[in-house]
């Protein structure tokens, strides 16, 4: 018994150190020779690269084609299947004339002869996009802009002062839209030094950016607009939030534990605000009623549509007299977690009840903000917005 004991015990270590054994990437047939060359080689330039298209040996043993050539002094390789017939070399951050081998690959793992070619690459999509970069002061801090043709994704670090006025890096922002801004808030209108580095995901990256003319730049005054001589106005077509202990009212009172409550079946769903004097506005405040908890769920908001207006509205509220503060006109209030539906992470919970949205910096000052909710968190015919609030300059009457 003792014996037959340790026989098993001997085999279970057998067994675990050929479970940990490396794999090896062996061919899947047999040798059949060297393979044949790809042909009808054509190479077009593209930004940061090349699309190079060819024709595959007739060889039913084939089992793709690589190609081999050298970026940012490191040898790499792309490889493509024998059901393609293009492949592009990517990631070049300058338009000189660059080399590359392309090698026909059978299931023996058995290369062909080298097919070379040569080709010079369009501008780079980083480069294009480093032209286009300004900082320019905001409301409250430097906006960062820039415009991506190429729609590649590329990393944006921005760097603004800490807390000691030292330049750190504070924001770091992966996007492949075709054109984008981004402010950072939270300063004085005193001068500031801010900067911006861009990086791709092949790691080129670019020199450090700065303002044109210097190193810092001065914020825009920002300041939360005061509500002592706000009004709500209720148009023809606008929703009466007065129910299930919603006063329309507290939509701007200051107070996030109220809120307006429309009825069933009252969707769309909007209310209009006077703010008692023209506001060069630079972002608004939705905030949600805390319902369980958080804010995602119930007759929360979850998209919604804002206008703004310079003089008095009509009283039938026509909205063609209204100008959209947002392209596309429907915002979304986005978990932080991503996750769909109405069930919540920690990370969720802990955001809070409160959404920031800008308003574009071309915007002209206004008086009249509209806001029409849409959609809610659980697909109701009513809704309970608990406050809005607005940022920016006070313009006067």
């Amino acid at each position: 018994m003792k014996s037959i004991i340790i026989y098993l015990f001997l085999t279970l270590i057998v067994l675990s150190f050929s479970g940990c054994a490396k794999k090896e990437n062996l061919p899947i047939s047999a040798s059949t020779g060297k393979p044949g060359s790809v042909s009808d080689v054509s190479v077009k330039p593209m930004p940061g690269g090349a699309e190079v298209r060819f024709k595959m040996p007739d060889d039913n043993n084939i089992l793709g084609v690589k190609a081999v050539y050298d970026r940012n002094g490191k040898e790499v390789s792309t490889f493509v299947s024998v059901y393609d017939n293009v492949i592009v070399l990517e990631g070049y951050d300058n338009q000189e004339t660059q080399a590359a081998r392309l090698i026909t690959v059978n299931r023996a793992l058995e290369e062909s002869e080298p097919v070379a070619i040569s080709f010079t690459p369009k501008k780079s999509p980083i480069t294009s996009v480093k032209e286009t970069v300004q900082i320019i002061p905001d409301f409250g801090g430097p906006r960062f802009q820039w415009r991506n043709v190429d729609r590649a994704p590329i990393t944006f670090e921005m760097y603004a002062p800490d807390s000691t006025g030292v330049l750190r890096l504070s924001k770091i922002m992966v996007s492949s839209s075709e054109q984008m801004s981004h402010t950072i808030r939270g300063y004085p209108d005193e001068e500031i030094p801010v900067a911006i580095v861009l990086r791709d995901r092949y790691n080129n990256f670019t020199d450090t950016i700065y303002p044109a003319g210097g190193k810092t730049l001065t914020p825009l005054f920002e300041e939360k607009i005061p509500k002592g001589s706000m009004r709500m106005i209720v148009l023809n077509n606008d929703t009466d939030f007065n129910f299930h202990g919603g006063r329309v009212e507290y939509l701007i009172d200051d107070d996030w534990r109220t809120f307006g409550h429309s009825n069933n079946g009252t969707m769309p769903a909007s209310f209009t605000v006077d703010m008692g004097q023209r506001v060069k506005m630079s972002r608004f405040v939705v905030t949600n009623r805390e319902y369980w908890g958080h804010a995602f769920s119930w007759g929360n908001i979850k998209t919604f549509e804002v206008y703004g207006r310079v003089d008095a509205p009509s009283a039938d509220g026509n909205w063609d007299e209204w100008t959209p503060l947002q392209t596309p006109k429907e915002c979304e209030i986005i978990k932080p977690s991503g996750i769909g539906g109405t069930d919540v992470t920690p990370e969720d919970i802990a955001f809070g009840i409160a959404f920031d949205f800008e308003v574009p910096f071309e915007m002209q000052a206004f008086r009249y903000f509209r806001l029409k909710v849409t959609g809610t968190w659980s697909v109701t015919t009513f809704c309970h917005p608990a406050e809005v609030d607005f940022f920016g300059q006070g313009m006067g009457n």
